[in-house]
């Protein structure tokens, strides 16, 4: 008997795809999901850049939630590799999944603020009769979920209504202005600007797992899944499956700070949480290099010694957006204080002249002391446009953090190809 689970997430909206990652004890599927069992608050057309998704597993033996947990970190460490740009985690602050009381002879929907008849007249001897008052309701009373299904019958006939107004045209004749140029012919009334898919293809989507890509058989997984079929004007046939294959599992505790990093949206927190992932190795790299560190920065230096080659450090440099380049060798004004200098990139060794930066930047993050022995001191006021332009050291302490999250796994497993 296969077992499921149905793990909910975070940042994980416009994905829009298939996501299949492989390689770990589960595999698992991340794809588009409509969260709720809304019922009232149904739509009748699902923008995939507007879907939160969730991450599938199904396996024929018991599934371990702490373990599955775990694995599904390693693999999301993966994909934020990947797509530096996303923020998907499982890092979820407030639930939305729940467990009906099947005591109770309704079940929940809408997030819990709608409850739906649940009767199940075929398997529960208990109930003995179930018919509608009004004798036009042409709904099976068998199927136990009537009051969905109930439902259902109202959602097709909206959603007939909004296919018929996507395909609607009027024809129209407009003159010429200084504001905009003439038109004389049809025009659709709704034009819809993203991909979408109706209530019907994306209610489907929940029966799709691992196995329904061919996932567990083979490696051979196709590029895309075909949906339901759907009879909405402009609906999407299928979508795009990513694959992704990981076979290390790195240290828990690095990769909760570095999920930290990715879900912060306030640039400040988001910076502290990938510094504090180099911050793990401060004692221990001067110790492997056989160097004397007495300062932080000192620390930071060796770190940054421990994870790259000052060749390392130049090619990131040059991989990254010019007006991102031109900003680190720029001064970095805070909110009070002096400025930062910028990185000199003509210094011989880039990795010292990074960790002082780098190490300047933690400061004015951490510290809010008017002044420091005396002098003005920098410092970060939350939620102004100087606190955002700390992204632009985010660029590089991720980047670095995910050297030292891959290093640490290197040197805990030094026989792991």
């Amino acid at each position: 008997m296969a077992h499921h689970a149905l793990l909910q997430l975070s940042g994980s909206k416009g994905i829009g795809r298939f996501v299949l990652f492989k390689g770990l004890k589960y595999t698992v599927l991340v794809k588009p999901t409509v969260y709720g069992n809304p019922v009232l608050s149904v739509q009748g057309i699902y923008f995939l850049e507007q879907m939160e998704c969730a991450a599938h597993v199904r396996d024929e033996d018991d599934l371990s939630q702490s373990e599955l947990e775990y694995i599904l970190d390693n693999y999301l460490f993966e994909f934020a590799k990947q797509h530096p740009e996303t923020r998907m985690t499982f890092r979820v602050a407030e639930g939305t999944f729940w467990q009906d009381d099947l005591s109770s002879m309704y079940h929940s929907a809408d997030q819990m603020l709608t409850e739906t008849l649940a009767l199940d007249q075929l398997n529960d001897t208990s109930v003995l009769q179930i018919n509608a008052l009004d004798p036009a309701d042409n709904i099976d009373l068998n199927d136990w979920d009537i009051g969905v299904n109930y439902a259902k019958a109202v959602l097709t006939e909206y959603v007939e209504n909004i296919s018929t107004l996507l395909q609607k045209k009027v024809l129209v004749k407009v003159m010429p202005s200084e504001e905009r140029d003439g038109y004389f012919g049809k025009l659709r009334v709704v034009r819809p600007q993203a991909p979408y898919i109706d209530v019907f293809q994306a209610t489907a989507l929940e029966n799709v797992d691992p196995s329904s890509l061919g996932a567990t058989h083979n490696d051979d997984v196709p590029t895309s899944f075909r949906l339901s079929d759907s009879a909405t004007y402009g609906c999407e046939a299928e979508l795009y499956v990513e694959k992704i294959t990981a076979t290390k599992t790195y240290a828990p505790i690095l990769l909760s700070h570095f999920f930290s990093g990715v879900k912060e949206t306030n640039p400040l927190k988001a910076y502290l949480a990938y510094y504090n992932i180099l911050e793990y190795y401060f004692e221990e790299a001067p110790a492997l290099l056989s160097k004397n560190a007495r300062t932080e920065r000192e620390q930071l230096k060796c770190v940054m010694e421990l994870l790259t080659t000052e060749a390392d450090v130049a090619a990131k440099l040059t991989s990254i957006d010019p007006d991102i380049r031109f900003a680190i060798a720029s001064p970095l004004l805070p909110s009070v204080g002096p400025a930062i200098l910028g990185v000199d990139l003509a210094q011989p060794s880039l990795r010292g002249e990074f960790a002082r930066w780098l190490y300047e930047i933690r400061c004015a993050v951490v510290h809010s002391k008017k002044t420091r022995r005396g002098t003005l001191a920098s410092g970060f006021e939350p939620y102004t446009a100087a606190a955002k332009s700390v992204s632009v050291g985010i660029e590089i302490v991720r980047w670095l953090a995910i050297l030292c999250i891959e290093k640490d796994h290197d040197l805990a497993n030094p026989s792991h190809p």
